[in-house]
């Protein structure tokens, strides 16, 4: 597959996700970021089939190898299952950051953090971010941080799938590579159109029932 053109590795992506109905329109989700939108990417459906990920990661193993990193690490939980299957076809180690325990202000979850000894891993070596879908960019930006604290050097951020909403300067980084394009608007909560038009958020997917309990919270 290292032969392969980014065209033909987005061709196959979007045939990988549209058979196992990952893509999902027309409806009202919560991001990460608290961020609102009108679709979303069921990375469950992708990641119950072992074969598919490994698929996946093999193709975005072609598109990242000249990165020459020497460690992957991803956002818990997404980006941990699509760093270390991308990391094994590179036959490299991997890492994960995950969500600080204090959620973080604007956000719905805490930052992302090291843990597990993990950035003593990172210090000093080079490092590809790669995480599953990329919405608003905002768990990429918080591992590169958090990376970035360790005294990792960040070479790149990569994805499986990129929504559009951002590009490698607002990730914080110099390269950004994905598989495939879905283009998904996205907006800030209180100008969402969704909320005035009175559409009931998604609670099943993204984190739409973490939105609902903070608004009910604060009343």
């Amino acid at each position: 597959m290292s032969d392969s053109t980014p065209r033909q590795r987005a061709d196959e992506t979007l045939s990988i996700l549209t058979a196992c109905h990952a893509v999902l329109t027309d409806d009202h989700f919560v991001y990460i970021s608290g961020q609102h939108g009108s679709g979303w990417i069921d990375k469950d459906a992708i990641f119950i089939e072992p074969a598919r990920i490994d698929r996946l990661a093999r193709l975005l193993a072609a598109a990242v190898r000249h990165v020459e990193a020497e460690i992957l690490c991803g956002p818990a939980t997404g980006g941990l299952i699509v760093a270390q299957w991308t990391a094994f076809a590179l036959q490299l180690p991997a890492v994960y950051a995950e969500h600080d325990a204090q959620a973080a202000a604007g956000g719905l979850r805490g930052d992302f953090l090291l843990r597990r000894k993990y950035d003593s891993l990172v210090a000093g070596r080079r490092v590809l971010v790669v995480d599953d879908v990329v919405n608003s960019g905002h768990s990429v930006r918080q591992t590169v941080r958090a990376v970035r604290r360790a005294n990792g050097e960040v070479r790149a951020a990569a994805a499986l799938i990129h929504r559009g909403n951002i590009d490698a300067a607002g990730l914080e980084v110099d390269e950004y590579l994905y598989l495939l394009e879905c283009d998904i608007p996205e907006w800030p909560a209180a100008d969402c159109p969704l909320c005035r038009r009175g559409v009931a958020v998604n609670t099943r997917y993204a984190h739409g029932q973490d939105f609902l309990d903070a608004r009910h919270a604060s009343r």
